[in-house]
């Protein structure tokens, strides 16, 4: 019988030491953002900033530092205000950075972390939640929903705030989500803050996850019962499903610049019961790129819109985007001026330091810049990274909506493609920073 020798090799002195380093600086690098977590909640902002500085020289560190700013500014509550703002720009910068990856839109990250700091906030915690959602009754998601919109309408926040909680326990975060979701449909608010709200707070909900998401939940409850009290209940029917291929994106197009609206509302009907609503948004995305409002709202609102539409069934998709057809703006249809030509070069380099003297001094006109990107084939991803990025170089300007705005636009275009990526670009860009 053979012997078996296991012959094992010590690691080197310099293998030991690198491996010792290694792990040393992880364990400071995971004090460190403990740290940081701690601070988020306070007005602290002078040491916040310095431990992100420091944080912020190993990229890996962004996504944790995002994650925890979601669910530290959704207890953002400020009575003064009628529409708080600070779950929208903190989900829509996250949204923003997720169009790059860092060390790109460290900027942007470090903005948002500063404006963190200058929110007042309730310290609720997914603890106290989950205890004051457990002790009401546990009901079916009809009954919940029917008691959640009669609290919220009569302004009864205490009772609206555990009950949407109570939903999501039951029968989970999309449910509470298209609760809340549904009951902004009765009034979509000024500027369609009400919708932006309900959306924001349920998806953040949705990316923190039970039990964190709790907390946007129980806040979201608040303040619903604030902006919709008194608010009618608007009844949306349930509609039967019409028959299939009738989702035509052309054919929609073509009937909303030729203003036949009675020949629209069967396509959008079809759209939603095919589970393609987001689609249906796309004339309306166009439309609104041109004219997008004040403060870019217009377009915020069928952005928000179009991220609503995987939480609404397609009865309320259908109700939703007939509506916002109607009544947001008055011309549909892309400009012909802005449709792509042949490239006058393909130097990428030169393309994208064009770029960036549009975004640092409006000259070139972004319409200018972008189109020779687009039409020299620099990858749309590539050149909505590049705005990205620079926003940190932006000094001025009224923060929340831009970042909104600018959200929406860059969006928009990658949703439209790089054919039709300009008009939001040219239109967005000549705009901000506000």
């Amino acid at each position: 019988m053979k012997s078996r020798f296991v012959i094992r090799v010590a690691p080197s002195p310099r293998t030991r030491n690198l491996k010792g380093t290694t792990t040393f600086l992880q364990r400071l690098a995971s004090k460190d953002l403990e740290r940081l977590f701690a601070l988020l909640p306070t007005f602290e902002h002078q040491k916040g900033i310095r431990l992100f500085d420091e944080l912020a020289k190993d990229p890996a560190t962004a996504g944790p530092i995002l994650q925890e700013l979601l669910a530290v500014v959704s207890n953002h509550d400020d009575p003064q205000l009628h529409t708080p703002h600070g779950v929208l720009t903190i989900h829509a910068g996250r949204e923003l950075l997720r169009l790059t990856r860092p060390p790109g839109g460290l900027g942007l990250l470090r903005f948002l972390l500063f404006y963190n700091f200058s929110l007042p906030k309730r310290s609720l915690t997914s603890s106290q939640v989950e205890a004051a959602a457990r002790a009401i009754p546990s009901a079916s998601e009809g009954e919940q929903a029917r008691a959640y919109r009669k609290f919220v309408f009569e302004r009864m926040g205490p009772k609206a705030t555990p009950l949407l909680a109570r939903v999501a326990l039951d029968h989970g975060i999309e449910a509470a989500a298209h609760l809340a979701i549904r009951t902004s449909l009765d009034d979509l608010g000024r500027l369609g803050h009400n919708l932006a709200l309900a959306v924001g707070y349920a998806d953040v909900a949705s990316i923190l996850g039970l039990p964190r998401g709790l907390v946007p939940l129980a806040n979201l409850g608040y303040v619903q019962s604030v902006g919709l009290q008194g608010v009618p209940s608007t009844e949306i029917p349930t509609l039967a499903p019409p028959a299939r291929g009738k989702a035509d994106a052309n054919a929609l197009g073509s009937l909303l610049e030729e203003w036949e609206f009675d020949r629209v509302e069967p396509i959008l009907q079809a759209f939603a019961f095919e589970g393609r609503s987001d689609e249906a948004y796309r004339p309306l995305l166009i439309a609104a790129s041109a004219e997008p409002g004040f403060l870019g709202h217009t377009l915020t609102e069928v952005h928000t819109a179009r991220l609503a539409s995987r939480f609404l069934t397609p009865s309320e998709n259908a109700w939703l985007s007939w509506k916002l057809v109607r009544t947001l703006t008055t011309r549909f249809g892309y400009p012909e001026f802005l449709r792509l030509g042949e490239p006058e070069s393909r130097d990428r380099p030169s393309m994208l330091a064009a770029l960036e003297s549009s975004l640092r001094y409006k000259s070139p006109p972004a319409e200018e810049t972008v189109r020779h990107a687009l039409e020299a084939d620099v990858p749309l991803e590539d050149i909505l990274a590049a705005v990205v990025d620079f926003y940190g170089q932006w000094t001025v300007g009224e923060k929340e909506h831009t970042i909104s705005y600018l959200n929406a636009v860059l969006q928009t275009a990658k949703f439209l493609g790089k054919e039709e990526a300009l008009l939001p670009l040219a239109i967005g860009l000549s705009k901000l920073p506000f």
